[in-house]
């Protein structure tokens, strides 16, 4: 079980350095890309930072599978958004252009890259193994002809004032088996469509239940989208993973 390991990169060694700011035969966890959290003291710091492991151990992702379908909002609230939903649990984000979001820009691979890094940044901050991947964006016309690949679609609306998503998760579990941990097991994907600032237009909502995604409320209040995904994520799991 005991061994060394390094880190060697230097945005990581600078963290444990300077903003942890951690010392040799201080503690740690490292997590692996093989899915092992690895307790680790520190032997050295210098331009890498020497690990002993002390104990290895399983560092398991939530069985629930989550996909955040997001309309891209304004002043960087996208990076807010994928930080707060990885630390919560997501495993995939889609960046949606809709008819209210923000226009697409011209350097929107770099947009990209930049969430993708604060999406690595937050599973790494949070002890989580794998990290969430951020997808090329898509206009809400694409983003609708991929609502088929999971099994639960939901889209939490301002106007829905019949089915709460309590509801419909608690529903979606008893026809599904899911008290006893059988469909938990092997993980059901679950997807949540968001909408822009200025809410989805009619149309748009029509499209988005036409194409199999179910509407409901997540509260009397009308959320920020912002706050709007990573509360529903939160609500996911509490139903259905914890």
């Amino acid at each position: 079980m005991n061994g060394m390991v390094y880190i060697e990169d230097p945005g990581d060694v600078r963290h444990i350095r300077d903003v942890l700011r951690m010392n040799p035969g201080d503690n740690l966890i490292a997590v692996g890309g093989e899915g092992m959290e690895y307790t680790c003291r520190i032997n050295e710091i210098g331009d890498a930072v020497r690990l002993f492991i002390v104990n290895i151990t399983h560092a398991p992702e939530p069985r629930v599978k989550v996909t955040l379908y997001q309309c891209v909002p304004k002043h960087g609230k996208m990076e807010t958004i994928i930080q707060k939903s990885t630390e919560l649990g997501a495993v995939r984000f889609v960046p949606v252009f809709s008819e209210r979001s923000v226009p697409k820009p011209n350097d929107m691979a770099r947009k990209v890259g930049r969430w993708q890094r604060v999406a690595q940044e937050a599973s790494k901050q949070s002890g989580r193994e794998a990290v969430p991947v951020v997808d090329t964006p898509l206009t809400l016309e694409e983003a609708v002809e991929t609502f088929g690949e999971y099994d639960l679609m939901l889209f939490p609306y301002e106007n829905e004032d019949r089915a709460t998503i309590k509801c419909v998760l608690r529903g979606y579990s008893a026809r599904h088996g899911i008290d006893d941990g059988v469909t938990l097991h092997s993980g059901p994907r679950v997807a949540l469509v968001i909408g822009p600032e200025g809410g989805f237009t009619d149309s748009e909502a029509f499209a988005i239940e036409g194409a199999g995604a179910v509407p409901c409320s997540i509260g009397g209040t009308i959320l920020r989208t912002e706050t709007a995904g990573p509360a529903a994520i939160a609500m996911v799991m509490y139903e259905l993973e914890m």
